[in-house]
């Protein structure tokens, strides 16, 4: 059997009301009763993650649906020379894997706490079955897939045709939209989510230190001019 990432968390109990309540706030749900709500809550078991802690590998068959309950998680994909490009950050409420659970294949992406985490599961034919039977989570699935592919598409063109400094604004802004003015990121967590080298990044934010658009410390970024960021680049990725 596969080291499942669920099968490595520590397990937790979180009560029956705030199961729904997460499931009430998770996009994937939107438009079910509150009967439905209830049932796929009643499905669902939760484990903690330490900072570091794999929720999947790269890899692995997907045998559970994961959703974030508390903390935060990066979802990425790494080459096999060791280059990583991380393309969703996912915080309260949010799925980790929304082809794996139908498919069952493995796939090529992994999730990683980046701080302490609580991941909510449902086991994989638990969640085909409930979805089949609701086709407004299929829909949904559908629509958090379009944005996400056209992000993707967004970040291949970047990747070819934008330098790394107008990249890195462009994911500074996405992430000041998403988590505020403090971001606790490293240089390389940002390089990974501009699809460039830490040295890039670090040139880079230098750059943007003596124009008085950020500072920065050891895994910390502040924006201090949010206006200048937004100006030099008003567009977001899907993360």
């Amino acid at each position: 059997m596969s080291l499942q990432g669920a099968n490595l968390g520590k397990p937790i109990n979180i009560d029956f009301a705030e199961r729904v309540d997460l499931f009430k706030n998770t996009f994937v749900f939107e438009g079910l009763g509150d009967d439905d709500i209830k049932e796929i809550a009643g499905m669902a078991f939760a484990k903690r993650f330490a900072k570091g802690g794999s929720i999947f590998y790269q890899d692995e068959p997907c045998e559970f649906f994961h959703v974030v309950a508390r903390g935060l998680v990066k979802v990425s994909i790494c080459s096999f020379s060791g280059s990583r490009i991380t393309y969703l950050l996912a915080d309260r409420g949010e799925p980790l894997n929304l082809v794996g659970p139908f498919t069952g294949s493995p796939r090529f992406i992994s999730a990683e706490a980046l701080e302490e985490t609580i991941v909510v599961h449902v086991n994989r034919e638990d969640f085909l079955s409930f979805a089949i039977k609701n086709h407004v989570v299929i829909i949904n699935i559908i629509s958090i897939l379009g944005s996400a592919i056209d992000s993707a598409n967004g970040r291949i063109i970047d990747m070819i045709e934008k330098p790394v400094e107008q990249r890195l604004l462009k994911v500074l802004y996405t992430l000041y939209e998403k988590f505020g003015n403090t971001l606790k990121f490293t240089s390389n967590e940002l390089a990974e989510l501009a699809g460039t080298t830490t040295e890039s990044t670090l040139r880079a934010m230098g750059r943007l230190r003596k124009r008085g658009i950020i500072t920065s410390g050891r895994g910390e970024v502040s924006i201090t001019r949010p206006a200048k960021l937004k100006l030099l680049s008003d567009e977001t990725l899907w993360v």
